[in-house]
């Protein structure tokens, strides 16, 4: 796909592959940079024998645009998983994260194929951070949770397409709305539209099955029927949309955005437990929460009496009630198990895991 040719022969509007440089070693044509008689001109000018352009804008933002940031998301999120995990043993946990990383190269190299849909992608990329690597995110943890919950590889492979398609209505929604803290109802319906929006979108320019489609399409009705579009309710929701749900709320609230800071895992993770039944499938509800442990060791948390304390190990599958080692206050020192010490209680996480090693 990529092509090496002399600089002052390449063709116009093909596509940089690599960064140009001036004599002096100054970048001039970032990648991504269309060819034109001008710059074509400078850059023999300037001595550049020899370029690597792609032939089109497409293959270029196929290549150098999706899968360095999936790839870069993944190993980001793996590291972060095998370091909250709680249960498995490392050699399942290395083998599962295995299996999810081979599956989701196939389904990224087959959405590579389908051009008016890396096109929306393309465009949520460069207009839409946020969405483009939520969506990417969702995808991850997905594929986690349904690897985790046995599903069958055809079925993982169509969840990873639903996760990562999921919300590509969004790019139909006005960036002012989107970002909005506080909207008004009219607004909030439009935002309520954009599983309808994947959905017809995909249906008219995507080669996705069925099943997929009704994922996505269902991403956000909810256990308790208050969801939507079709206020669906209990097992008439798809389960792959049902995970996919999930996922969306655990990215969602643990990323940054413009109108609110990102929640800690241990915040979400209770969030999560408080839905069961209501927002989420308790089955999902139970292994997210036997496969996430909010308070890995060594993470350096805040006590209910205001002292701090660090994990020094977990209560699998008690993840809210480790034991902890006092850093501060009258207890400086002791170690606590939380699971018999009912009085104490994690407030908040104070260090990411990792920090305080």
């Amino acid at each position: 796909m990529i092509k090496e040719v002399k600089a002052n022969y390449a063709e116009e509007n093909s596509i940089l592959a690599d960064p140009v440089y001036d004599r002096q070693g100054k970048m001039i044509y970032p990648p991504g940079t269309a060819v034109t008689i001008f710059n074509r001109t400078q850059m023999y000018m300037e001595g550049v024998e020899t370029i690597r352009v792609y032939p089109r804008m497409l293959d270029y933002q196929k290549q150098e645009i999706i899968r360095p940031e999936i790839q870069e998301k993944l190993s980001a999120q793996m590291r972060q998983l095998v370091r909250i995990r709680g249960t498995d043993s490392d050699a399942n946990q290395e083998f599962k994260i295995y299996e999810v990383r081979a599956m989701m190269t196939s389904v990224v190299e087959d959405f590579l194929k389908e051009e008016a849909v890396m096109e929306k992608l393309a465009n949520m990329r460069t207009a839409y951070e946020y969405l483009y690597q939520h969506s990417v995110g969702v995808m991850i943890n997905a594929m986690l949770l349904g690897t985790s919950l046995g599903i069958s590889k055809t079925q993982l492979k169509s969840l990873g397409r639903a996760a990562i398609f999921h919300d590509i209505g969004m790019l139909f929604i006005p960036l002012e709305i989107m970002e909005k803290q506080r909207l008004s109802k009219d607004e909030y319906q439009i935002i309520k539209s954009h599983p309808l929006k994947s959905y017809l979108f995909l249906k008219d320019n995507a080669n996705l099955d069925q099943s997929i489609l009704r994922a996505i399409l269902e991403h956000h009705e909810r256990w308790d029927g208050s969801g939507y579009p079709n206020e669906k309710e209990g097992d008439k929701i798809d389960e792959n949309a049902q995970i996919i749900g999930l996922a969306d709320t655990f990215d969602s609230m643990i990323n940054e955005r413009p109108y609110r800071k990102a929640y800690s895992v241990s915040e979400v993770h209770e969030f999560i437990m408080s839905q069961a039944g209501t927002q989420f499938n308790p089955k999902l509800v139970k292994e997210f929460i036997r496969n996430i442990n909010p308070y890995p060791i060594n993470t350096l948390v805040e006590m209910n009496d205001g002292s701090s304390a660090v994990v020094i190990k977990t209560n699998t599958p008690y993840h809210t009630r480790p034991v902890i080692k006092a850093v501060n206050g009258p207890l400086r020192g002791k170690h606590i198990n939380l699971l018999e010490k009912r009085s104490f209680t994690i407030i908040k996480t104070l260090k990411d895991p990792g920090d305080h090693i």
